[in-house]
C-alpha cells in the first residue's frame, strides 16, 4: 500500500519561541487597544458605530483562516497560545489580534478615505500601500518564526510568498468600496450588516484572487508554472482593483487638457 502523501504537509513538530510570541502578542494587543479607543471616540462623535463594527468584522474574518491556510499552505505551531483550533490547525491569539488590526483598521481607514474622495490613481496607491504594509509586517514576523509557509509556494522573497500580499491587500479595499458604495443602506441597526458582508467578501475575494496560487502550491507542476500561478494571482488582484476604481473613484480626477487644435490655412 502506497504511503505517498497527496499534498504538501505542514511541519507538525515546529515550535514557536515563547519570548518572541509574547512580544508579538503584547505589541498587537497595544495597537488594537488604541484602535478601540479611537473607534469609540468616532462612535461618540458621529453617532455611528461603523468603525467599531469594522474592527469586529476584521476579527470575525479570522474564522476563514484555517481554510485559507490549508489551501495556501501556512502553518502555526501547536505550542502557540491558541485562540481556537479548526480543521486540525491551531490559530494563535496574536493572529486574532492581527486580524482586528489589519482587516479591521485597514478597512476603516480606506472607507474613510473613499468618503473624502479618491481618484483612480489614489486607489491604486492605496492598494500598493496595503501590499507594502503586509510585506513589511510579515517579513518582520517571519524573522521570529511564529509561523511558516510550506508547499510549492510561488514568488517567494526570503520566507514570504509575495502572492499573499496581493490577496491580503485587495480584501479590505473591496470591503471598504462595498460599504462606501452602499453607505445609505448601513444606517441604524443595519450597520451590523457589515459583519456578514465582511465575512462574505473575505471568502469571495480569497477564492477569486487566490485560486491560481492554491492550485500550484498543492501540486508539483515545476518551478515555471508555479511562478505563473503566483503572477496570475497578482493579475486577478489588479483586475479587482481596476473594477473597484471604476465603481467608486472620484470622477473629478484632474485630466491634463489636450493641446489646442490649430487650423491649417491654405493659401
Amino acid at each position: 500500500m502506497s504511503t505517498t502523501l497527496l499534498t504538501p504537509q505542514p511541519p507538525l513538530h515546529m515550535a514557536v519561541d515563547k519570548t518572541a510570541e509574547s512580544g508579538i502578542t503584547i505589541a498587537l494587543a497595544g495597537v488594537v487597544a488604541i484602535a478601540l479607543v479611537f473607534a469609540f471616540i468616532d462612535w461618540y462623535r458621529t453617532g455611528r458605530p461603523l468603525v467599531l463594527l469594522l474592527m469586529v468584522s476584521g476579527g470575525a474574518i479570522m474564522i476563514f483562516e484555517p481554510m485559507v491556510d490549508t489551501v495556501g499552505a501556512c502553518w502555526f505551531p501547536s505550542n502557540s497560545w491558541t485562540a481556537f483550533t479548526a480543521w486540525g490547525r491551531p490559530l494563535p491569539v496574536w493572529l486574532c489580534l492581527a486580524y482586528f488590526f489589519y482587516f479591521g483598521i485597514a478597512t476603516s481607514a480606506i472607507w474613510q478615505a473613499l468618503r473624502k474622495g479618491l481618484t483612480r490613481r489614489q486607489i491604486w496607491l492605496v492598494f500598493c500601500a496595503a501590499m507594502l504594509g503586509d510585506l513589511i509586517f510579515e517579513t518582520v514576523l517571519l524573522t521570529m518564526n511564529p509561523y511558516v509557509y510550506y508547499g510549492y509556494q510561488p514568488l517567494v522573497l526570503g520566507k514570504f510568498p509575495l502572492w499573499w500580499m496581493a490577496v491580503n491587500a485587495v480584501i479590505p479595499l473591496v470591503l471598504a468600496a462595498l460599504i462606501y458604495r452602499f453607505d445609505s443602506y448601513f444606517r441604524g441597526w443595519r450597520d451590523f450588516a457589515v459583519i456578514p458582508l465582511a465575512l462574505t467578501t473575505s471568502a469571495a475575494v480569497n477564492a477569486a484572487v487566490g485560486w491560481p496560487s492554491w492550485l500550484v502550491i498543492n501540486t508539483d507542476v515545476g518551478w515555471v508554472l508555479t511562478q505563473v500561478g503566483g503572477l496570475t494571482t497578482f493579475a486577478a488582484a489588479c483586475a479587482a482593483v481596476k473594477l473597484v476604481a471604476a465603481v467608486v473613484a472620484n470622477p473629478h480626477e484632474r485630466v491634463e487638457p489636450l493641446p489646442p487644435v490649430t487650423r491649417r490655412v491654405c493659401a
